[in-house]
């Protein structure tokens, strides 16, 4: 069964967010990258807040 693009790409983010949750100490590193700009956001799953 063929995936597109964007499935393939949910499937591997599902993975490797099970594996990884941020601390206050070491906070989860978040990255969107568009054509022009690239976002970052720090991410405490513990309290479940974007720092």
């Amino acid at each position: 069964m063929a995936f597109s693009k964007e499935s393939r790409r949910n499937k591997i983010r599902r993975r490797v967010r099970a594996a990884i949750s941020g601390t206050t100490e070491m906070p989860r590193l978040a990255v969107f990258r568009s054509n022009k700009e690239i976002y970052v956001q720090l991410i405490n799953d513990i309290d479940g807040k974007t720092i």
